[in-house]
């Protein structure tokens, strides 16, 4: 079956949706499909061309140029190479919502019959409609919500993320929970694993290191992390806060101002974006992974903490906490700077609680969250997406 995946930007900087994709597309590959990826060169800087060569190791991904915002994703480029590939295509599915990919499946290929299905990733979450909500709205009206009616389907990751869609935007087409899953982490221990991040960062060395992996936005809660750890630094004095992931220059310069107006600035590490086995050196360090954001989808990189068997804390708004609570595999917290603090130090100050709840969450995401299983459940949704 030939499946074209429809995104409106697939550098990796850019967040959870390019991982979502290239995995599900490397593994549907492994398995015999025929997945393509159409998207543009959006978030992408002009002397990084390494990352296309990387994807199309795996599968064929064409890049459009780009015009206007970069979220929007609109190219002409793009709906010519659509345009082109519709004809020996089987079913489209399309990645995020807000963007020009959404209009141009709901417009060409209802034109031509072809089925295409949507995963919002958690972009109709009322958090998400709540940032610019006037605009959102409107442009939801008039050309969102009638083109997310037209799918045959929409692909959400957990039942919550379904829950929350339907509140917000109602009379959606059938749903279907593809939950997603991490790649497997290196055979190193987690000591081994954290030695390797020490040799790059040796101002880390013998300090308590509170971690915080994901991309600098102002969803993922650090307007409470960082006042949290001014409070942590009261009570455990040789701790530091590790800050991994790509951010927007404003909002790193924010951080920065931040952490230096709570008096936290020589205790806070930015490391930059890591991948590879940096990524999860920087994991596996952590004496405690902390993720209290106000809405997040999945939270790929809170699953990698699991698999490598750091303690997590994260908040009620990670679509998969109360799984991981009844696995008692995560500390979860309120959206509050104190409620923050309460549970880091609920683990710093119980180590054999930490060490517990770390070795629980690695058996349980290991289990549950595999892109191997998930790509089981992508089959399934669209065979049967087909055969409607």
């Amino acid at each position: 079956m030939r499946i074209l995946h429809l995104i409106p930007y697939m550098h990796p900087s850019a967040g959870g949706p390019p991982v979502v994709v290239h995995q599900w597309c490397s593994e549907l590959t492994r398995r015999g499909w025929s997945p393509e990826v159409l998207t543009t060169d959006a978030y992408a800087p002009e002397s990084d061309k390494a990352w296309i060569d990387e994807y199309r190791r795996s599968y064929p991904i064409e890049i459009g140029l780009h015009f206007g915002p970069k979220g929007y994703g609109y190219s002409p480029e793009l709906k010519k190479m659509l345009v082109q590939r519709l004809a020996q295509c089987d079913l489209v599915h399309v990645h995020n919502i807000w963007s020009y990919c959404n209009r141009l499946a709901a417009r060409l290929c209802v034109q031509r019959g072809i089925p295409y299905l949507v995963s919002p990733h958690g972009m109709l979450d009322p958090h998400s409609i709540g940032r610019k909500p006037w605009k959102k709205q409107l442009y939801g009206r008039l050309f969102e919500w009638p083109a997310l009616r037209r799918a045959s389907g929409l692909v959400f990751t957990h039942a919550e993320e379904e829950r929350l869609a339907r509140a917000t935007c109602p009379r959606l087409p059938k749903g279907c929970v593809v939950p997603l899953g991490t790649a497997e982490p290196p055979s190193k221990s987690r000591d081994e694993l954290a030695a390797i991040f020490m040799q790059s960062w040796p101002k880390l060395r013998d300090r308590v290191r509170i971690v915080f992996l994901s991309r600098l936005h102002s969803k993922k809660g650090l307007d409470l992390l960082l006042p949290a750890f001014q409070q942590v630094l009261l009570h455990q004095r040789d701790s530091m806060l590790v800050l991994a992931g790509p951010g927007e220059p404003d909002f790193v310069q924010w951080i920065n101002a931040t952490a230096a107006s709570l008096g936290i600035a020589d205790r806070t590490v930015l490391t930059g974006p890591l991948s590879g086995e940096t990524k999860w050196a920087a994991l596996a360090a952590g004496d405690v992974y902390v993720l209290p954001s106000y809405q997040e989808n999945f939270a790929i990189a809170l699953v990698e903490a699991l698999r490598v068997g750091t303690p997590v804390v994260c908040s009620r708004r990670v679509n998969i906490w109360s799984d991981l609570d009844a696995a008692r595999a995560v500390t979860v917290c309120d959206l509050s700077a104190d409620s923050v603090a309460r549970s880091i130090l609920e683990l710093l100050q119980n180590p054999l609680l930490a060490s517990e709840q770390g070795q629980r969450g690695a058996v349980f995401a290991a289990a549950n969250y595999t892109w191997s299983r998930s790509v089981d459940r992508l089959e399934e949704t669209y065979r049967e997406v087909v055969s409607w």
